[in-house]
């Protein structure tokens, strides 16, 4: 191959090691946007003092994150399907990175929130793209593995991202920790921009279905609402579960976040164990895992009432969900390839419209009854879930 060839084609690796860096980028992604996405909580008051605002505003800028990746999902994932992934990619983390410039050079909140926007908007397309693009690399038949080693990133940023970025602010400054995600978004738009093309341009540039067209194919529907119900009911539960644990237990707010490890120790096992699924087929065993979770939510309340109990609980509620996030994803992945970056943006809107009403739907019921109406809810929402995947565990 000449020079110009290995400059037109991209990086001209062995198959076995490309593939291997390319599984590499696509974790280290994912661990990108996990680290924004829980970064802005732990240092919220740090952020507010330098920029000589108060609390809300910041959580404002966490809305505008939110707000920008369910829009950018919603109305660009298409172009994953009709556009090489290699220009995807490279595109959408420089954009990321210079959200996270923004974010880190401000002086004002409004800055920051404009940053996180912009953040979003790559993080709306790259989710879907990075869940597309796992499945579209996976060996036949090995779908659910390959796509819980990339989720496993998730993991890795609630256990070690967001914990060394609370040290970089408490130590240093908390810009340092937006600049460092700023570095890693560089370096993976470049890594991407070095891979080959991922498919052909034939293909990569033909039009698929319209996106309307894709609800009516069979299972979409029933997904979407799983995805809906099931993480109205994790975001619901998750926001309010620290507070309930320092009420009930008396505990501190460090002692309280140890609850949010065990969750991202347990989603990690459940990573490792996702090649079990592709054995026994991920439409049979979905509903078993869905149930499993209804099942943790019902004894959430009474776990709580004890501290190891209350971590064993999240441990393993991080466990199923695992195969809860996953096998969604890979469940809509499978309806329909030519359509499949649609489909899997479809599912990151209904996430995100899940993380904006779960919290507002829980909170009502934790302020009239309590915790244990907020279990009780959640396990109803997920016994919906339930329901529907029962009946289309078949196709």
């Amino acid at each position: 191959m000449t020079a110009r060839e290995s400059l037109s084609t991209g990086l001209s690796l062995p198959t076995p090691l490309t593939f291997r860096l390319r599984l590499a980028a696509l974790v280290i992604g994912i661990f990108l946007i996990g680290a924004n996405s829980f970064i802005l909580s732990p240092i919220l008051s740090d952020v507010a003092e330098s920029l000589n605002t108060d609390a809300v505003p910041i959580a404002w800028a966490i809305s505008a994150f939110g707000g920008a990746t369910g829009l950018s999902a919603f109305f660009l994932s298409r172009l994953i399907d009709r556009f090489d992934a290699r220009l995807i990619f490279s595109a959408a983390f420089v954009v990321m990175a210079l959200g996270f410039l923004g974010s880190a050079i401000t002086p004002v909140w409004q800055g920051l929130a404009a940053g996180q926007a912009l953040v979003g908007v790559a993080t709306g397309i790259l989710l879907p793209a990075i869940y597309s693009e796992a499945v579209r690399i996976a060996p036949a038949g090995e779908g659910a593995r390959f796509l819980g080693i990339v989720l496993s990133g998730w993991s890795i940023s609630l256990i070690g991202g967001v914990p060394i970025s609370a040290l970089l602010s408490d130590m240093l400054d908390w810009r340092i920790a937006y600049a460092v995600l700023c570095g890693v978004a560089v370096l993976l738009a470049l890594a991407f921009a070095m891979f080959r093309p991922s498919q052909p341009a034939s293909v990569a540039s033909s039009a698929g279905p319209a996106r309307l067209e894709v609800l009516h194919i069979e299972g979409v529907k029933s997904l979407l609402v799983t995805c809906l119900c099931f993480m109205s009911s994790f975001y619901g539960t998750y926001a309010l579960l620290g507070h309930h644990m320092r009420e009930t237990l008396g505990i501190s707010a460090s002692a309280a976040s140890m609850a949010a490890l065990t969750y991202g120790v347990g989603f990690g096992v459940g990573g490792l164990a996702a090649r079990h699924v592709d054995r026994l087929g991920p439409g049979r065993v979905f509903p078993y895992f869905l149930a499993g979770s209804c099942v943790i939510y019902l004894m959430l309340t009474a776990a709580t009432q004890a501290y190891w109990t209350a971590l064993l609980a999240t441990l393993l509620l991080g466990f199923v969900n695992h195969f809860g996030l996953s096998l969604t994803v890979l469940r809509l992945a499978e309806r329909n390839p030519a359509a499949r970056g649609m489909l899997i943006g479809f599912n990151i809107t209904a996430t995100y419209i899940a993380v904006f009403c779960g919290p507002l739907l829980m909170g009502a019921l934790y302020a009239a009854a309590g915790f244990g109406a907020v279990s009780a809810a959640a396990a109803i929402l997920v016994a919906v879930a339930v329901i529907l995947n029962w009946r289309i565990r078949r196709i």
